[in-house]
């Protein structure tokens, strides 16, 4: 039987924990209300930029008037055998459901596609990391890096390498999230787009955990090529939280001060 000095320090200890997880608790509260504001800002000039490609759009000859055909590559829709899957989860854990729930969807997407050869890259090393233990690298990127999780690197021929798998790895993306920067956008961009319009993939999509609200997030599977409509969300597959985690979620928010309501973005769109 535990004597009153051995209690005396187990609540000493209790009590030290307690502090320190308070103090934890304060800096993740200020790191999410600092990421939800980032994500509200970055809004009115992601739909300013719809508006204007839309615009765009309409001053332009986008179809052959004789074939009917798009005259843009990006437009132009063929079978989906070859498809490419960005997967973008976080770089660390402690998050809760956040990462599990989209490496489950991103299983299910799999699975719903199983006669289609699926590339995926990586954002993030949660993603990276599952990924790794299921599925092997592409060939052509393993020769090139070893295996280490540098980008590929093109070969000169046409000729497409053979394959590691019916679903393989093409790169991964490790450490970018934290700011992320217009040159990776760029860069990860213009290659879907090079692959693309060479035809080496028939589609592309994008699987993530969309942000309305500390309460009001979903996990998306978006197609991003073939482009069915400028400025017109094209998803493929869509799942909304269950009531305890929206639940969870709420009691979280309200403990660290955050606001559970969408920002209304519309007055600084039309100002622009």
């Amino acid at each position: 039987m535990a004597n009153v000095l051995d209690i005396r320090r187990r609540i000493r200890s209790v009590v030290n924990t307690r502090q320190i997880t308070k103090a934890m608790k304060t800096v993740s509260a200020a790191k999410l209300r600092r990421a939800q504001e980032g994500a509200f800002a970055a809004r009115p000039y992601s739909q300013m930029l719809a508006n204007v490609l839309k615009s765009l759009v309409s001053r332009a000859d986008i179809y052959d008037p004789a074939t009917g055909q798009p005259i843009h590559p990006l437009l132009a829709a063929r079978p989906e055998k070859n498809i490419l899957l960005i997967v973008v989860t976080g770089d660390k854990g402690l998050a809760g459901a956040f990462n599990t729930n989209i490496l489950k969807m991103v299983a299910r997407f799999i699975q719903s596609k199983p006669e289609q050869n699926i590339d995926v890259e990586c954002i993030g090393r949660k993603g990276r990391d599952f990924m790794r233990r299921r599925y092997p690298l592409a060939l052509a990127r393993a020769a090139n890096d070893g295996g280490t999780g540098a980008p590929p690197v093109q070969p000169d021929t046409e000729v497409a390498p053979p394959r590691a798998g019916r679903v393989q790895i093409a790169g991964d993306y490790v450490g970018v999230l934290g700011k992320v920067e217009h040159s990776f956008a760029a860069s990860l961009s213009e290659s879907l787009i090079a692959r693309y319009t060479r035809g080496e993939i028939d589609a592309v999509y994008i699987l993530f955990n969309e942000f309305k609200s500390v309460i009001a997030q979903r996990l998306v599977a978006e197609r991003l090529l073939p482009m069915k409509e400028i400025g017109e969300v094209d998803i493929e597959m869509a799942e909304e939280p269950s009531e305890e985690e929206r639940n969870r979620r709420l009691e979280a928010a309200k403990s660290a001060h955050v606001g559970v309501r969408a920002a209304d973005t519309s007055a600084r769109i039309d100002s622009c």
